[in-house]
């Protein structure tokens, strides 16, 4: 569950004189929040320690707000992606795109309160931490832009997954910790990814390629311990490529992502094999050495008790003989990952030339009625021999470098240079063990097929990543040939409905689609 994870945050805000309930947005009618000080003014925002808990506090924050419910799985790969359910009809529901069905984990996801707890907590850090610049003469200047520079980019990453989510939301760019919130109708979604956008180059000005050196240290750490952990300057880069492609500017989406491979080596990021991004003491491992790789991520520490049995994908997808339970709640059925892996050379679910075995990269027993999905495994803390209890420790990751050279294939096709993206599109295929791919012979120079072929690519590469749902649509806007997706999009059916929390008593309506 999320009581570790909710604890250790609390445990910050406190440090603070800040009550948890405060940092969950105080407001009367729009979240429905009371606020609560349990301490004066004077008391809160003295010291670095302060700012030090309040970050990470905003992190936890954030974290809390994309995965609790497992949210961020159930939005991205289980709507109409490729994972079936085996008997939870609350999933089922969100598979058959009947999202305002009476599941509480429907109304949970719903909900856009926990975004905005992270948003006005993010606000309060760039309003207070001057204050402690003030007091505390080991607070220096550097160490307070830095600060501000991350909890403005959490505030536009925030904003950014609500626009995936929700389409128009409310905008709010300064905080309400004064127990009132004012009556406020959604923001056109445009103009709330303009903010994001300018919130995210304020920050570029600002953050480095890693937070602290040998003779600068960030709270303590170099530059090295930071990575894969906070946010830097190429994370930064990355959220804007991923905007970007989100309204369809790929100009703007191929250059940030060429700065991303242009200078991946400048923090440490590199491409992954299979056998690293689906170990247990891989990629997702919080504290292994592929940290770095994580461009934009989220972690969960085991050593830091922040490891949990709710949050993870694993919880969905996991069964024995890794965990101790029967079936898992979500898989990919042997139909689908044949159809989708249809090449047998392919390392993450293709046959073994020499043993004439399936690999077994991303599927746990595929010959039972449910395969497991089991790319993502971090139990405890990384050791599948302690899986009494499934706790489960994995990171959250948004983007690694195997998914910008795929955003990178896809804007360079929507910029007319569809043969420059088989470059990339063939730099994740031979590193799969797959054949590299023609323009002219695989693909008669048709852009469409390319298009087509990348987004298949990201499919494989990204599956269980969050990531299907959001290509799918990238996908459909720029090829047109799915009736039944362009109506959700032309509808704003592609949106969640907003949770009835929220509607009353406010001047938000709901989503069109679902009214």
């Amino acid at each position: 569950m999320f009581s570790n994870l909710y604890r250790k945050i609390t445990h910050f805000l406190l440090l603070l004189g800040v009550g948890f309930s405060m940092i969950l947005v105080s407001c009367n009618d729009f979240l429905d929040v009371e606020s609560k000080r349990i301490a004066k003014e004077d008391q809160q925002w003295s010291t670095l320690e302060d700012t030090r808990a309040a970050l990470m506090g905003v992190y936890g924050l954030m974290r809390a707000a994309l995965v609790e419910n497992n949210a961020y799985w159930i939005c991205g790969d289980l709507r109409g992606g490729d994972f079936s359910v085996t008997d939870r009809l609350d999933l089922q529901a969100v598979v058959d795109n009947n999202l305002n069905e009476p599941f509480p984990i429907m109304k949970e996801i719903s909900n856009w309160r926990r975004f905005y707890a992270v948003i006005n907590a993010a606000s309060i850090f760039i309003e207070k931490a001057p204050g402690t610049f003030e007091k505390d003469k080991s607070y220096s200047e550097e160490n307070l832009m830095l600060d501000i520079a991350q909890a403005r980019v959490l505030r536009a990453f925030a904003y950014f997954n609500m626009v995936r989510i929700w389409g128009d939301v409310p905008l709010v760019t300064y905080s309400y910790d004064n127990g009132s919130f004012p009556r406020m109708e959604r923001t056109d979604a445009s103009l709330v990814l303009s903010y994001a956008k300018e919130e995210l180059e304020n920050a570029l000005t600002v953050l480095p390629f890693q937070l602290g050196s040998k003779t600068s240290l960030y709270y303590g750490k170099e530059g090295k311990d930071w990575q894969g952990i906070l946010l830097n300057k190429l994370s930064v880069y990355a959220i804007l490529a991923h905007i970007a492609a989100w309204e369809g500017n790929y100009l703007n989406a191929e250059t940030y992502a060429a700065y991303i491979m242009d200078n991946a080596s400048r923090v440490e990021a590199k491409y992954i094999g299979v056998a690293d991004l689906t170990s247990s003491q891989g990629l997702f491992l919080t504290n292994s050495d592929w940290r770095v790789s994580r461009i934009v991520g989220l972690t969960f520490d085991h050593n830091e008790s922040e490891a949990s049995q709710n949050g993870h994908l694993e919880e969905l997808t996991l069964a024995a003989p890794l965990v101790q339970k029967s079936t898992p709640d979500i898989y990919v059925s042997k139909d689908s990952l044949f159809s989708i892996f249809n090449n047998v050379d392919d390392q993450r679910f293709g046959i073994d030339s020499k043993s004439g075995k399936y690999y077994t990269s991303y599927v746990h027993n595929v010959e039972s009625q449910y395969p497991i999905f089991s790319k993502i495994k971090v139990i405890q803390n990384g050791n599948p021999t302690t899986n009494d209890y499934a706790i489960f420790g994995s990171a959250l990751v948004f983007s690694r470098l195997e998914d910008i050279t795929l955003l990178r294939a896809e804007a360079l096709c929507a910029i007319n240079q569809p043969e420059q993206a088989l470059v990339h599109l063939n730099t994740i295929r031979t590193a799969r063990g797959m054949s590299a791919v023609s323009y002219k012979k695989d693909f008669n120079s048709d852009k469409s097929k390319v298009i087509q072929a990348v987004f298949e690519e990201r499919r494989k590469e990204l599956m269980g990543e969050g990531w299907r749902w959001y290509d799918r649509i990238r996908q459909e806007k720029l090829l047109n040939n799915d009736t039944k997706l362009r109506k959700l999009i032309n509808e704003g059916g592609i949106y969640w409905p907003i949770d009835q929390d929220i509607l009353t008593n406010s001047m938000i309506e709901q989503n069109t689609y679902w009214q």
